[in-house]
């Protein structure tokens, strides 16, 4: 993998639902694009905060096994190399439960880490502060204020001014960077309150929170996954021959998945913006860009929201504006639902070859893009309309087996295997007691697991079973044949 030159193509998006930032990735220095959702224009755009500017002097022709990437299970970036015979690594993450953003840099020898840091914001009036009694380096202007508590092991920090501080001679930094919004959080403050929390802590803290609603659902689509390759390599085999990594499919679910839990959090200052919480380039923004996310994206990564106090469920994002790369991919999986599946999927194919960059983001950006694909994807393994619940609906030939844990639809959680397109064998649990309606053309068996007692439903003239089930009580579904 090749140094991110450019935001659009190689920024690796992280965020806490508080506020977002891109890391570039470099060599010879490293960039944070910070963002505040809160930070907007008239038109209700985002508007960037500031970049943080990590130099480093490493010469880019220096570097040897160079590594950048974004970790979707842990949600943390990783940039490594070796400059001659020392290898240096950067990682960061972006914690909600500790609210900050926060990045670890390393060398494999002590005392070897020498880098600068500094700030650039395109913001007007924007003033950038050092505290040399608790070693923080800020930038603030009118409605926005970002803190960066700069933490050394070994070393000397030097303020130079315009020119940032320079950092010699240490054997790690950790920088526990956040952002104040409003009246209602200060950085400052915050940062007071983190002062005895280890940068090992907060990683701790944010991986037990990430993982717990990342690893809640997952889909598996059986055929092949050329997971070994680097992500900018995939895409490219993808876009030649799509037919033999449907993992790659697999991988844009849950990375859809991913920018929701980055962008939206409970007590999160702002709905997500048509890029989440991110800002790419000062270029002409499209119309589409005018908009917010004002609901509808809790139901895109259930269970990790059942409750959201947010409240947007009831409303639909906006994902079929003309001229956006992905802008329609909701409305391709509709038509599928409908039993024009092998149709809309060719259509949603061709987009995934053709309108991606190596980042996974749309070429427009249009972060909710991808995000629509988890709203579509779930409608077509698990869907309860008008009291009835449809599994795996009129799915595409070329999703002929896999399986799907952790769905959740407004009355159940589900986990199911299908083959050749259709349910083979399943888990449901009903959140509470009540009446459960199955469309099927088959005959089924329920039983809970382990129990002797097996009860046969056989499909009515409409093509429905009922039975009744009880509160968080699992159940499990097959197929019934003629063995059993």
């Amino acid at each position: 993998m090749t140094p991110g030159k450019t935001w659009e193509n190689d920024g690796l998006p992280i965020g806490n639902g508080y506020f977002g930032a891109l890391v570039l990735g470099g060599i010879s220095e490293d960039r944070i694009r910070l963002t505040d959702p809160s930070l907007r224009d008239e038109g209700g755009r985002v508007l960037p905060l500031a970049d943080l500017v990590i130099a480093t002097g490493h010469e880019p022709e220096n570097a040897r096994t160079f590594l950048r990437r974004l970790d979707l299970q842990t949600a943390a970036v990783e940039v490594s190399y070796r400059d001659g015979r020392l290898r240096h690594r950067r990682e960061y993450f972006a914690s909600y439960p500790d609210r900050v953003l926060v990045g670890r840099l390393r060398a494999v020898r002590k005392g070897s880490l020498n880098l600068s840091l500094s700030w650039k914001s395109p913001q007007e009036g924007a003033a950038v502060t050092y505290d040399a009694r608790t070693r923080r380096f800020g930038i603030s202007g009118v409605g926005f204020e970002a803190q960066v508590e700069v933490r050394l092991v070994g070393g000397t920090l030097t303020n130079k001014g315009a020119d940032g501080i320079r950092i010699e001679g240490v054997n790690e930094v950790a920088l526990i960077l956040t952002v104040s919004q409003g009246e209602t959080f200060a950085a400052g403050e915050h940062l007071n309150v983190l002062k005895e929390k280890e940068a090992r802590v907060l990683f701790q803290n944010h991986i037990s929170d990430y993982q717990d609603q990342f690893h809640a659902m997952y889909v598996t689509l059986e055929g092949g996954a050329k997971s070994n390759l680097e992500t900018a390599k995939r895409r490219l085999l993808y876009a030649e021959k799509p037919a033999e990594d449907p993992g790659f499919e697999e991988l844009l679910f849950q990375y859809g998945r991913y920018l929701y839990l980055s962008s939206a959090r409970p007590g999160s200052v702002a709905p997500p913006h048509g890029r989440g919480i991110w800002w790419f380039t000062p270029k002409e923004e499209t119309p589409l860009d005018n908009r917010v996310l004002t609901g509808g994206l809790a139901a895109l990564i259930q269970p990790a929201y059942p409750n959201d106090p947010m409240n947007w469920e009831n409303a639909l994002p906006w994902l079929d504006e003309p001229g956006s790369a992905l802008g329609h991919v909701s409305h391709l999986f509709m038509e599928a639902t409908k039993g024009r599946s092998d149709e809309a999927y060719g259509q949603f194919r061709k987009l995934l070859q053709s309108y991606l960059t190596d980042n996974l983001l749309t070429t427009d950006q249009n972060i909710a893009a991808n995000m629509s694909l988890v709203r579509g994807v779930r409608k077509l393994f698990a869907e309860e309309k008008e009291g009835v619940l449809h599994l795996a609906n009129n799915l595409p030939k070329h999703w002929s087996d896999g399986s799907i844990v952790g769905m959740r639809t407004h009355n159940f959680e589900i986990a199911y295997v299908w083959q050749d397109g259709k349910f083979v064998e399943g888990y449901l649990t009903r959140q509470a007691a009540g009446r459960a309606s199955l469309k099927t053309k088959a005959r089924l068996l329920l039983d809970r697991f382990g129990d002797d007692e097996v009860i046969r439903l056989t499909p009515d003239s409409d093509g429905l079973v009922h039975f009744s089930m009880e509160g968080e009580k699992t159940m499990r579904l097959r197929l019934a044949n003629e063995e059993n």
